[in-house]
């Protein structure tokens, strides 16, 4: 257990993790709890376990084509279950089972939009990861050198970066950058001078969602960036 589970930081921290993972979260929020799971095993634990969980949801909102809409289903379902999840997790927030029954919150919410609209977000097997996509990558900072891949999860994109010259100690943190114009936090890395470094970046935005990605410094400086061909 973290030493700061008991604090009033960590719980709100802690309860933002469903609209963080979703992409609903300001630059300024983002950064802060980017911040917190750095240092919080259990928060990142938990975050883990929601980014699935928040790529079938976004998958349910953007449903529709193809598939025959149900007796009209209010079209802002979706929102207004985000919206009772996130107050049930606040109500809680002060519970030490508040991991658990977050993820179970957030479970039931996804079913009951699935059995609303008929449609399976299950599958008996899930896919294996797709090939490497080489993307292109822009560098901004003369110090750093990078390239990058993508990989398509069910889940969302993982994008694969290498890159060397970031400032030793430093931290960056990394969105993916979607279509419908929100940044998906990707997470962070503490940059390594030099020394070659590969992280692998998850976010819970699909492929076919994704624009680009952008790695950001400690001022909010963009120092590279990559737009998805």
């Amino acid at each position: 257990m973290n030493d700061h589970d008991d604090s009033a930081e960590h719980h709100q921290l802690r309860t933002s993790l469903g609209a963080f993972v979703l992409g609903q979260l300001s630059d300024e929020e983002a950064r802060r709890v980017e911040e917190h799971l750095a240092s919080c095993a259990d928060c990142r634990a938990e975050r883990d376990e929601l980014l699935p969980v928040a790529s079938a949801l976004a998958d349910v909102r953007r449903a529709g084509g193809g598939l025959a809409p149900v007796d009209a289903a209010p079209t802002d379902l979706g929102d207004r279950v985000v919206e009772s999840v996130d107050a049930a997790r606040r109500r809680d927030a002060r519970n030490r089972w508040l991991r658990t029954a977050s993820l179970a919150g957030v479970a039931a919410a996804v079913a009951a939009i699935v059995l609303v609209a008929g449609l399976r977000l299950t599958e008996p097997d899930e896919a294996p990861p797709g090939p490497l996509e080489a993307v292109p990558v822009t560098v901004l900072d003369p110090a750093v050198t990078a390239s990058a891949n993508v990989v398509p999860h069910t889940w969302g994109v993982e994008v694969k970066l290498r890159a060397r010259g970031f400032e030793r100690g430093d931290r960056y943190r990394v969105v993916v950058l979607g279509l419908d114009g929100r940044r998906y936090p990707a997470g962070e890395f503490v940059g390594t001078g030099t020394k070659e470094m590969l992280c692998n970046l998850n976010s819970s935005v699909v492929r076919d969602r994704a624009d680009g990605f952008e790695v950001r410094d400690a001022d909010g400086t963009v120092v590279v960036r990559s737009d998805f061909a």
